[in-house]
């Protein structure tokens, strides 16, 4: 997984970043009057931790692991690129609801699924495996971090 790996800036990791963390800089600087994300964090700690780690290495490896077999243009072509910068435009609609009010589940998942599906495909368009199967494994704690606090059943 890590011998097709070089590092290197990417162009690409860094737009996927950029886009994705716009909509949390305005959440953090001005947040919606009825703001329920405000409570979502865990009580158990490798959880906690567990996501802010695996969000910030998977920040640090779209912004600097490239592939060592492909030329990174500025922006990659592809259904994985396409399908990457597709979940961050759902991901502003969501926070879009979200700053009008509509914080039900399918918002408040939406935000927690989104990112990690987008680091997926981001990390299939770099052709960089271990962004892809980190995105998996943060899907899981993000998920997991969230259902505590917004449990579906």
């Amino acid at each position: 997984m890590f011998r097709r790996v070089r590092v290197g800036f990417s162009r690409f990791g860094f737009l996927v970043v950029v886009l994705q963390a716009l909509p949390n800089v305005l959440w953090a600087l001005f947040p919606p009057a009825q703001n329920v994300l405000s409570r979502n964090s865990s009580e158990i700690v490798v959880l906690e931790y567990g996501e802010h780690i695996l969000g910030v290495s998977i920040v640090i490896m779209l912004l600097f692991l490239v592939s060592r077999e492909q030329v990174e243009a500025a922006l990659p072509k592809g259904i994985p690129a396409v399908l990457s910068l597709a979940a961050i435009a759902l991901y502003w609609a969501g926070w879009a609801c979200y700053y009008a009010g509509v914080q039900n589940d399918f918002i408040v998942y939406s935000l927690v699924v989104l990112p990690p599906l987008s680091f997926f495909c981001a990390g299939l368009a770099k052709r960089v495996a271990v962004i892809s199967v980190t995105s998996l494994i943060f899907l899981v704690f993000h998920c997991a971090v969230t259902l505590e606090n917004f449990p579906l059943w």
